[in-house]
């Protein structure tokens, strides 16, 4: 597990990390991945937002994230714009170039930076009026942990294993992408069995605990729109089984009965059978399939793509 960091990256210390990075001999045109890259190898895949619900509840479980989100965010009154905000930056630092990589590094520390207020709930170890910053070290390592963990278990529950020495390989390139936070080397687990080792004893500590903003946001995330309500009843039970049981208690969600776990088995099973026979388009994010054109030496996505991209992100073009 990694050593505790309370502290804030300031906009120096951000700087120092992105000057060592491009210090790294990273091609400007690839950015901080590329086609040979474990990142892409995996990320590309759209599956990913198959465990986005997931992800976000973990975060959510953090309550310096949930306060921080409910005060500061737009996430009840226009979620899609929130999701296509958020993604758009992340997106941009795994598929850009390096300047459009740094840029993004940079307006994102400007926007944490306004992001600071205090817990208006005691939740888990935490305290009402506990003051918290979304620039602070932790947070930020928890944030990205949930991402990476989660995008590892869709895929070996879909597609099948990966090797241990693939997701070392996946790992040690996400460093890379929490340089762009500022985050120092340090303060991360140094290899993946002790980043499996982190993300379980977080699941446990009660650094997380599910507080009712928490909960009234992770419940939103399952009814956004009425239209949605039979798929996303499906959703929120298949999440509820990859959640760990304190947080899936935590969050109210679906109980791990006999009868729920044999229809998540069943979705499951349906995944399994269908996923690799979806259109490539459907199977990898549009951002890849617009970075993997820009590598070709094309101007902007394709048509197609570009449309995709509009409707994951509010863009028609983003990285190239």
């Amino acid at each position: 597990m990694s050593i505790p960091d309370p502290r804030l990256v300031t906009r120096d210390e951000l700087w120092r990390e992105l000057e060592a990075l491009q210090g790294e001999e990273l091609d400007p045109e690839v950015g901080l991945y590329g086609p040979d890259s474990a990142f892409w190898a995996l990320g590309r895949h759209s599956l990913a937002f198959l465990g986005a619900a997931r992800a976000a509840l973990l975060q959510l479980a953090h309550p310096w994230v949930a306060n921080a989100i409910d005060q500061h965010s737009r996430t009840r009154s226009d979620p899609l714009g929130r999701f296509r905000g958020t993604f758009r930056f992340v997106l941009t630092m795994a598929y850009g170039t390096l300047d459009q990589a740094m840029e993004a590094a940079l307006s994102v520390h400007e926007i944490h930076a306004r992001v600071r207020g205090e817990l208006v709930e005691v939740a888990g170890s935490h305290p009402r009026g506990e003051r918290y910053e979304a620039n602070q070290i932790d947070a930020m390592v928890w944030v990205q942990a949930t991402l990476w963990e989660t995008s590892v278990m869709l895929y070996e529950l879909i597609l099948g294993p990966l090797d241990e020495t693939f997701k070392e390989r996946y790992y040690q390139e996400s460093k890379r992408f929490a340089r762009l936070f500022g985050i120092p080397r340090e303060a991360l687990p140094a290899d993946w069995p002790a980043f499996v080792a982190y993300n379980r004893a977080m699941w446990d500590s009660p650094v997380l605990g599910v507080g009712e903003v928490g909960r009234e946001l992770g419940d939103f995330l399952f009814r956004v729109h009425p239209l949605l309500a039979p798929l996303l009843r499906r959703y929120r039970l298949f999440t509820a089984m990859l959640m760990p049981a304190r947080l899936r208690e935590g969050f109210a969600l679906p109980p791990d009965t006999p009868d729920n776990r044999r229809r998540y088995e069943r979705m499951l099973w349906l995944l399994r059978q269908s996923w690799p026979h979806l259109p490539r388009r459907l199977r990898y994010l549009p951002v890849y399939l617009e970075a993997q054109r820009r590598l070709r030496g094309k101007r902007g996505p394709d048509p197609v793509t570009a449309v995709m991209n509009r409707l994951m992100v509010g863009r028609y073009r983003l990285v190239s």
